[in-house]
């Protein structure tokens, strides 16, 4: 299925692939088109396990997509249309604009500390200052050892076993190019063994830049040093890879003249809990927060006008050919448009009437005069449809007005770059506007990524902008725009070195605003845009992310707004798709830190601690049950937005049950996102994730929790069911030939009825958390545990009467609770079956109030799976050894 899909969507014969072959140096394939690859295949093979973002970094080969396939288990899905069926996601004609700014840390809050073991090792970069010297005196007294690394001699540096912490300190002479990439190859030989403590016990990593105190922000003064900036590009990144260790960013202005004070305040922050992004100034101390700022709408006059030269950079294909051509039609300029590709050439006959990928690429195999590889036949592919694109700007820029100039350069030759501008001043005249959009992509995990990769997506980036500026040298810009993206605000799993490249962009960003006072300087940090390297499947990829893609027209239209907006305005600006009436009906995030998961908390599994366990055994191993896990991603998620209130959840899926044998403990982490609003609610991700013996994270179970400010009114009650009384004594029902439950989850205290449609009964309310946990993380339920999990009791005992065969739940659409708490006197269960068959049924089930007949929650499109094979594993009911 894999083979037969790669070949649609690439249009290779699957004759041709092997499943040794690589997807990019082998295949051609990109991050982007692994992404619509991926997502077909979950359309093909519905019961595979989820593809997601962090796995694109990893499956490398088609045989390694195979092996991860086969590796995890997968769990039953909702019947999903057909592919030709199924709708892509709106698109957003709104724009939501947010300002990067900086607020004042405040001088009292929770110091939650980080507690590296005694004698654990730490790693400071060491530039030979004073700085460095005082902040290894300062760990070393709290009983921690240090080593310093030169970066220039990483080649001999070999990782302790005890080592916890890294600190990148930029020299005091000031970051370039090579300490950048030499800071990223030490995090490289760092990170095994930082997972390795973070699993442990603790373990820390800190960047440490010299911008202005206030990461680069104008009220912070003059930028110093801006590629310092990228080092929080490294550091937002290993946040989402490296999800246990504690990952920050600081910066120290100018006017920190004591290394002693300094040192101390930084080794201080950096062992406790508190904001990513902090900023050091001799007064006070700051961190960054976006804030909604809308564009007005008042008319004002574009920069530049008829015949004025600006120079666009990756401006004649995607995102910004959008752009060029919105700005030839508002100001009818000469738009010179700087790409790696040559000048498009007269295409030969046989391409007449060859369109899609897969028909290009056969013409190009049976036009060849030699037998080409796969990559071989990709590449001419993807350099025929680019020259097409080409010419299709210029036409377009044309017909909008203006006059296009294409230049083919390598941005990151400084004399070639220099070479073209020169040419166009002494025929056209000084450059008057700069659009620097040229970017590439080689996603890869921080462990898996090779120097050369890093390098090529930094220098398009960085280096191309120097050799830019350095052309255009004295020429009095009125606007200059640096394509950033929200990987640089946020940081993205697998692309650390884009994040780092767009971070210093920023900063040279704030820099060039401060040195041309006169000039309109932006630094958008674009979210995805529906077009360029977003496709289809990315698209859909980041609706279920709840972030909304930016229209093509809608983001070039608000661009020349902006350009046309005074000089000193905001430079750092994070840009998405907002909702609107064309929106899709997918939540949209506000920003799009809501698909950056962060720790909430985290617990260490064992019976000793939770023996409530001991009434939860399957198959002669402790399974932790799913009402318990709900209830844990509902604390997570009230835990980082307190003062709302538990409503509910979506899209409940099982993944991977948590079990234990006895003597075994388990670390969990629930791990959170920022809530966005939706239909007046709060929706938060969540998700509860596991490690491996291996230190190898993994996703035990997700949804999105719904919290709101004020519980909303309940709904109708399900009617009760006609259904004929249930014939088995109800002491009977808790031995293991039916439920395999214990004393502390024998909820069901009476079965109303049983049919072939549904279930009704009477269950207890569960006792307080003290009863069933050592140390509960809070004095009373959320939901109630011992109510949700009878309600799936009752649907094993409906399995077992319609299919003599027991069932486990694994989704859960939709549950909705209108009361803060369950009565004490417990509550009535009915359950409606929507769908059945010999394997997995759905249902609806109410949780009603028996003393006043009243809704208390509702779960929605439950799902569970039916198998014989459950039944001799719930009658393995005991642990050895376990009372």
């Amino acid at each position: 299925t894999l083979l037969d899909v790669i070949a649609e969507k690439t249009g290779y014969p699957v004759e041709m692939l092997e499943l040794e072959m690589a997807l990019d140096t082998d295949l051609g394939i990109d991050s982007i088109k692994r992404v619509e690859i991926l997502s077909t295949l979950q359309k093909r093979l519905p019961e595979a396990p989820a593809i997601k973002p962090e796995h694109l970094g990893t499956l490398q080969t088609v045989g390694q997509i195979v092996e991860f396939l086969a590796s995890v288990s997968g769990v039953s899905k909702p019947e999903t249309k057909p592919e030709t069926e199924t709708e892509l996601p709106s698109t957003s004609t709104g724009i939501e604009r947010k300002v990067l700014k900086s607020v004042l840390l405040p001088t009292t809050r929770s110091r939650d500390a980080i507690k590296l073991p005694q004698g654990a090792v730490v790693w400071v970069s060491d530039d030979g200052s004073k700085l460095t010297s005082e902040i290894c005196k300062q760990l070393s007294a709290r009983n921690l050892a240090t080593e310093t690394i030169n970066l220039d001699q990483l080649d001999v540096v070999v990782p302790s076993a005890n080592l916890a912490g890294l600190i990148l300190l930029t020299p005091q002479t000031g970051a370039d190019d090579a300490f950048i990439q030499n800071a990223f190859c030490l995090m490289q030989l760092a990170e095994p063994a930082l997972s390795a403590a973070a699993h442990r016990s603790a373990a820390v990593l800190a960047t440490i830049s010299h911008l202005n105190g206030r990461f680069g922000l104008a009220e912070g003064g003059a930028v110093k040093d801006p590629l310092s900036g990228g080092l929080a590009g490294l550091t937002k990144t290993a946040g989402h890879e490296w999800t246990d260790v504690s990952c920050k960013a600081f910066d120290l202005s100018a006017d920190l003249k004591d290394p002693e004070q300094t040192a101390e305040m930084l080794v201080s922050e950096l062992l406790i809990d508190g904001p990513q992004e902090i900023g050091f100034t001799k007064e006070r101390n700051y961190s960054l927060e976006l804030i909604d700022e809308p564009l007005t709408e008042e008319a004002l006059n574009s920069p530049v006008g008829y015949g004025d030269v600006v120079a666009i950079s990756g401006g004649a294909r995607g995102v910004t050919a959008e752009v060029a051509i919105a700005l030839a039609a508002a100001s009818r300029a000469t738009l010179l448009l700087l790409g790696r590709t040559e000048r498009p050439a007269a295409e030969p006959a046989w391409l007449d009437g060859l369109e899609s990928e897969a028909e290009i690429k056969k013409g190009v195999m049976a036009n060849s005069a030699t037998l080409l590889k796969p990559k071989e036949v990709g590449q001419k592919c993807q350099a025929i449809l680019a020259d097409r694109e080409i010419r299709t700007t210029l036409q377009r820029v044309k017909a909008a007005g203006g006059q296009a100039i294409y230049r083919s350069v390598d941005l990151r030759d400084a004399e070639a770059v220099a070479t073209v501008i020169a040419a166009i001043r002494t025929e056209y005249g000084p450059i008057k506007g700069v659009i620097h959009g040229a970017g590439v992509l080689a996603d890869r995990l921080i462990k898996d990524k090779t120097p050369e990769q890093f390098d090529q997506v930094y220098s398009t980036k960085v280096t191309g902008l120097r050799n830019l500026l350095s052309a255009i040298g004295e020429d009095e810009l009125n606007f200059m725009v640096l394509f950033s993206s929200s990987t640089g605000r946020f940081g993205r799993t697998g692309q650390v070195d884009y994040a780092v490249a767009n971070e210093i962009l920023n900063k040279m960003a704030q820099q060039q605003a401060g040195l041309r006072p006169d000039c309109r300087v932006l630094a958008p940090n674009w979210g995805p845009w529906d077009g360029g390297m977003v496709t289809p499947a990315l698209k859909k990829l980041f609706a279920a992310e709840g972030v909304a893609v930016i229209g093509l027209k809608a983001g070039a239209e608000y661009l020349i707004k902006e350009l046309a907006t005074p000089p000193g305005g905001p430079v750092e600006l994070v840009i998405l798709g907002g909702r609107d009436s064309a929106a899709s009906q997918t939540p949209t995030a506000h920003t799009q830190e809501n698909i950056c998961i962060s720790k909430a908390f985290d617990l260490d599994l064992c019976i000793e601690q939770y023996p409530f366990l001991k009434s939860h055994i399957i198959d002669g191993k402790a399974v932790l049950p799913v009402a318990v896990i709900i209830e844990w991603m509902a604390h997570g998620a009230i835990h980082n937005n307190p003062g709302l209130h538990f409503h509910g959840f979506n899209d409940l899926r099982i993944l991977k049950g948590v079990t234990l044998e006895q003597g075994e403990t388990h670390t969990l982490q629930v791990m959170t996102g920022k809530a966005f609003k939706s239909d007046g609610v709060h929706v938060v991700p969540v998700e509860l994730s596991g490690t491996t013996a291996q230190g190898k994270q993994y996703v035990h179970s997700r949804a999105r929790i719904v919290l709101a400010s004020k519980l909303p009114e309940r709904k109708a009650v399900m009617a009760r069911l006609k259904m004929p009384a249930y014939d088995r004594p109800i002491e009977e029902i808790y031995k293991p030939d039916r439920l395999f439950h214990g004393r502390d989850f024998q909820g069901i205290r009476e079965v109303v009825g049983c049919g072939d449609d549904g279930i009704a009964a009477i269950v207890r309310p569960a006792p307080l958390p003290v009863e069933w946990i050592s140390q509960p993380l809070r004095n009373a339920w959320l939901a109630d545990p011992l109510a949700l999990d009878s309600s799936f009791q009752m649907m094993i005992l409906w399995s077992f009467e319609r299919y003599k065969a027991g069932s486990l739940p694994v989704f859960a659409g939709r549950y909705r609770q209108y009361q803060e708490t369950f009565p004490h006197s417990g509550a009535e269960i009915r359950i409606r079956v929507t769908s059945q068959s010999s394997s997995k049924a759905a249902a609806e089930i109410d949780f009603v109030d028996p003393a006043t007949g009243r809704l208390i929650a509702r779960i929605e499109d439950y799902e569970c799976v039916i198998d014989a094979s459950l039944n001799a594993s719930f009658q393995r009911n005991t642990m050895q050894g376990v009372a």
